[in-house]
């Protein structure tokens, strides 16, 4: 989460607090930025700050292994709307590799599979799309069973960071998928993006 400090002016800076809802912590004034933009929100894991506006909505998370998880609103009530969930498990998860050949595998046979690998200040983000059968998953976590869907795409992030690596993956029908495709991207890499 990026915060400012004011250590000077500080009877004015106190009632600037005051005035915009800002708090005073010991003896500093603390601005939390995250929500700088009309709309905005954010979700800060790993250190990274994600920011996210419509059409994503944060949505209640449903499992304990879920780190968060916002919901694509498609305007177009002829594509379906996309749940994207955020997983972070400190010192574990596994390396980049190993994960995203365990979502491609969630494939039937070949899927068409494209990969981006791009570095931000020494952050390395890694981007996957698949696309084909999907053998989306049933009954639980460790239940092994799956529903096969065909004509399904998964978009999917990896951000490394030092204290295990960040997670985003959404799935579902081809042509929701592809109109969210640039919005995926951008939440991915906006702890990086310039102010």
């Amino acid at each position: 989460m990026k915060v400012s400090s004011i250590q000077k002016h500080r009877p004015l800076a106190t009632l600037f607090a005051a005035l915009v809802g800002i708090a005073v912590v010991g003896g500093s004034l603390k601005f939390d930025l995250t929500a700088a933009d009309e709309g905005e929100e954010t979700i800060v894991l790993a250190g990274f700050t994600f920011k996210f506006a419509k059409p994503w909505k944060e949505k209640q998370v449903t499992s304990p292994m879920r780190a968060a998880e916002l919901t694509y609103d498609h305007e177009d009530e002829k594509l379906a709307d996309l749940d994207l969930v955020f997983y972070h498990f400190p010192n574990q998860g596994g390396g980049t590799r190993a994960n995203l050949d365990r979502w491609i595998g969630q494939f039937a046979g070949e899927p068409k599979v494209e990969e981006e690998d791009l570095e931000f200040d020494g952050t390395k983000v890694s981007i996957l799309k698949a696309a084909g059968t999907f053998n989306e998953p049933s009954g639980g976590p460790f239940s092994g069973n799956s529903t096969p869907r065909e004509n399904y795409t998964m978009l999917a992030a990896v951000v490394e960071s030092k204290s295990g690596p960040v997670f985003l993956k959404l799935y579902g029908p081809d042509a929701s998928v592809e109109a969210a495709k640039d919005a995926f991207k951008k939440l991915a890499t906006s702890p990086f993006a310039a102010e």
